[in-house]
């Protein structure tokens, strides 16, 4: 039986501070809230890719408490469906919130889950996979992932393990066999060799029930905190269960452990922009391996990434594979293989008392 449309919440993951992206990503805005390529913020360009499949009053974002009037400009949804966490409880909780409000908006709802630092295209098969993936979850009571093909041995993304086919007749639905962590280079490239690995975009959808039943089954204190919720969408409710939530993710806690697992390989391009070495696969090429966004030149230079985000030119003279990133007000530079260690620099920032800047 064909899905109803009429089912179908989105729930957007906008939260995090993006200290992996300072000095782009603020605590007053981060990264989620930021343009990369001048065609608006990453919130909105992902609500945005729902038009004429979800309509914004079915579109739920999750986000920091002190980001809820941002997301509410920057995505265009009602000012109610803009859930505000006192604090981070990394995804478990943060999905089993929202799936409870998207039960409030409707009681058979389907959920997908997106998370809002993705880029994503074409556009019409983001929303082709996500039908089909919606469908599925309604059809078969399943907790559906969404992984995409490999294109490189990337050991930044965890990798979904599928085995047999769910339909013949639905070539792109796959049981998963398990769920692999984020692995070294040789294993990746292993992966990629075997065919039977996706990538895991972090994209979910379940009926509502589905969610709440496993979560009840799999994490029961957690499920027996979110019960005491009268509106999940209650900033003060929220406040008063938060302390008390252990942190968890919804891979870790759920999604490992829940039988009948199912994954839609998905048809479009996707990066999740995680890592300042993301945003570099979208940079402009200038030549021995130097890439840059914004005004940039590149003397005697190998492997040198800029990501210039103020007016005026970055000039880097004999250097090699360095990151140099600029804003109105902060220059960082580091070896580009320790671009991972971006958030150390934010916690030295603060012990050295530079909360301005952060």
């Amino acid at each position: 039986m064909p899905l109803d449309p009429e089912r179908i919440i989105a729930l957007v993951m906008a939260g995090g501070g993006g200290t992996r992206f300072w000095p782009r990503s603020r605590r007053a805005r981060p990264k989620q809230f930021l343009a990369f390529d001048g065609e608006g913020s990453l919130l909105a360009r992902t609500v945005a890719r729902l038009d004429g499949l979800v309509p914004r009053d079915r579109v739920l974002i999750i986000t920091g408490s002190e980001h809820v009037d941002l997301a509410c400009a920057e995505a265009g949804v009602p000012r109610e469906n803009v859930i505000g966490e006192p604090f981070g409880r990394d995804t478990a909780p943060c999905i089993g919130v929202g799936t409870l409000a998207a039960r409030a908006l409707r009681e058979d709802a389907v959920v997908v889950v997106l998370a809002a630092d993705h880029l994503i295209s074409p556009e019409a098969a983001f929303r082709e996979s996500i039908q089909r993936a919606a469908a599925l979850a309604a059809d078969s009571g399943s907790i559906v992932t969404m992984g995409l093909r490999p294109d490189r041995p990337a050991t930044g993304y965890g990798y979904i393990e599928v085995g047999e086919r769910v339909d013949d007749e639905e070539p792109t639905a796959h049981k998963v066999v398990r769920f692999r962590e984020k692995p070294d280079l040789e294993t990746a490239r292993r992966f990629v060799l075997d065919g039977s690995y996706l990538w895991n975009s972090g994209n979910l959808a379940f009926s509502a029930q589905t969610m709440l039943d496993a979560i009840a089954e799999h994490l029961p204190e957690l499920h027996a905190q979110l019960s005491n919720l009268g509106d999940p969408r209650s900033a003060d409710e929220l406040a008063e269960i938060y302390p008390d939530i252990e942190g968890i993710s919804i891979d870790y806690g759920v999604l490992e452990h829940a039988e009948g697992r199912l994954c839609v390989e998905a048809r479009y391009q996707w990066d999740d922009l995680g890592t300042f070495e993301a945003v570099a696969r979208h940079a402009e090429k200038h030549g021995d391996g130097n890439l840059g966004r914004g005004d940039a030149m590149f003397l005697g230079c190998t492997g040198v990434l800029v990501d210039n985000d103020a007016e005026g030119l970055v000039v880097v003279q004999g250097l090699d594979d360095v990151l140099v990133v600029r804003t109105g007000d902060a220059v960082l530079v580091m070896p580009r293989s320790q671009a991972e260690n971006v958030k150390d620099v934010v916690r030295e920032l603060e012990s050295r008392g530079h909360e301005d800047r952060l």
